[in-house]
């Protein structure tokens, strides 16, 4: 930064990014992941969320009980198979029966059986959803060109107006019939 930028006034969330120390991953450096991670890792990513199992789904079922007394159920990504979430549960009885609450919850990552994992490098910077989203994006229209896309997608278009407007024709054609009968 030069000089004279450190007098210029910063936005809201330029001050709350340098507050946090929190740097955002370069292309490059997202490009690259996307490059080693399967899609299903891809998927989760772009989501910005695992799919875990309801209760209704997996039932409740817990695997240990925690130094505090706490129930521990784990849960895996049905989509990546990469991320656990840990949830803590404590049972109380009360008037008669047993109520369990989640007391609290985390994500645990683990390494794939080829040695893939979830996170990036560290050191890289965060990657968010819509960065892997564009980098998917550019590599499956890698090698296309922008005047090539811009003339199949005006196709596309006229394709769905020329396919609304005759489903509108023969929807006025069939009424007009039913009211002549």
């Amino acid at each position: 930064m030069a000089d004279g930028d450190a007098d210029l006034p910063k936005s809201i969330q330029g001050e709350q990014l340098e507050e946090t120390g929190i740097v955002r991953a370069s292309d490059e450096d997202v490009d690259l992941y996307v490059d080693r991670v399967s899609d299903e890792v891809l998927a989760c990513r772009e989501r910005g969320r695992h799919l875990f199992p309801t209760i209704r789904q997996a039932g409740i079922h817990f695997t240990e009980v925690d130094d505090e007394g706490l129930f521990v159920r784990r849960l895996t990504c049905t989509c990546c198979l990469l991320a656990v979430k840990v949830e803590r549960w404590e049972g109380v009885r009360q008037r008669g029966r047993t109520r369990f609450h989640r007391v609290a919850s985390n994500l645990e990552y683990r390494t794939g059986p080829d040695g893939q994992t979830y996170l990036a490098e560290t050191g890289r910077g965060r990657m968010t959803p819509r960065q892997i989203g564009d980098s998917v994006a550019s590599k499956a229209l890698a090698g296309q060109t922008l005047s090539a896309l811009r003339k199949a997608a005006k196709e596309a278009a006229k394709e769905a107006a020329k396919e609304a407007g005759g489903a509108a024709g023969r929807k006025r054609a069939a009424r007009t019939t039913a009211e002549a009968g």
